[in-house]
């Protein structure tokens, strides 16, 4: 007769999801403290807001889509905020998805009715473009003859206040931008260079990774790592939002995958140790 194995090698799968979803359900629904220590990348992104001089402009750039805007637009929406807290003029632009520019619109109008920011004044949309090359080249010399109008009231860039004394790419103070995607290589291969502007990155969780080489570099100042690193900008900022919640069961999420694979090999263990006995 075979051995069955231990008995922790036969768990039904069904109590694995049950208890996930209980986490993930009381982690959001329960307040639970957990410390949560802010790296030194996410405080660097921070710093480059918090001194970017007031009278120049920056670019928040997106490329995210309902896919991931799970990491994304908490990413997005805490900049945002901080920016609007000290009153920094923005101009939004999107490459590579036209979810972009609609999803990064809708977040800079729930947060422009909080701050009581003006379109056209204080902030602008600069839209959707394909591509990201010749944009990026085109910007460097001149922003407003490569990108012309606002997907907004498709006006000319040049009569709204918000992008007075911009002319190119070494007139902004920080490019910040939010991505799914490599977009950063098309950033540090053909602006940073061409300007004193902190370039700053928020990916996914997935991408950050191959992100540390630039870190190292300093050709990008700061990142944020998925989720968790919106979370961090939120403790920076002083403030506990859905971000700082959301981050709780994602910790304890992978609290009980490591405590899973723990019982996981003790299981196989316990099954090799019982067939070497009979």
């Amino acid at each position: 007769m075979s051995n069955p194995g231990h008995p922790l090698t036969r768990i039904n799968r069904h109590w694995l999801y049950g208890a996930l979803l209980a986490i993930v359900v009381i982690g959001l629904i329960v307040p639970i403290p957990l410390p949560l220590a802010v790296s030194p990348e996410a405080t660097r992104f921070y710093e480059a807001i918090e001194s970017a001089p007031k009278d120049k402009l920056v670019l928040v750039s997106t490329l995210w889509s309902a896919s991931t805007q799970g990491e994304n637009r908490p990413q997005t929406q805490v900049v945002l905020k901080h920016l609007m807290k000290r009153h920094i003029r923005f101009a939004l632009i999107a490459f590579g998805d036209a979810q972009s520019t609609t999803l990064a619109q809708e977040l800079a109008e729930e947060q422009a009715r909080i701050y009581k920011y003006e379109y056209g004044k204080d902030w602008i949309n600069l839209g959707f473009r394909q591509d990201i090359a010749g944009t990026l080249k085109g910007m460097v010399r001149d922003i407003n003859e490569t990108l012309k109008t606002d997907s907004v009231n498709r006006r000319p860039l040049a009569e709204y206040p918000v992008m007075a004394g911009v002319r190119n790419v070494k007139d902004l103070s920080v490019i910040a931008e939010f991505s799914a995607s490599g977009n950063y290589k098309s950033w540090v291969g053909l602006v940073v260079g061409s300007t004193n502007a902190a370039f700053c990155y928020a990916p996914t969780s997935v991408m950050a990774p191959e992100l540390y080489t630039y870190l190292d570099s300093g050709q990008i100042r700061g990142m944020l790592f998925g989720i968790k690193g919106a979370a961090e900008y939120e403790q920076l900022l002083g403030e506990k939002g859905f971000t700082t919640r959301a981050i709780t069961p994602v910790s304890l999420a992978l609290v009980l995958l490591f405590v899973l694979i723990g019982l996981g090999n003790y299981g196989m263990y316990a099954t090799k140790k019982m067939e070497g006995n009979s």
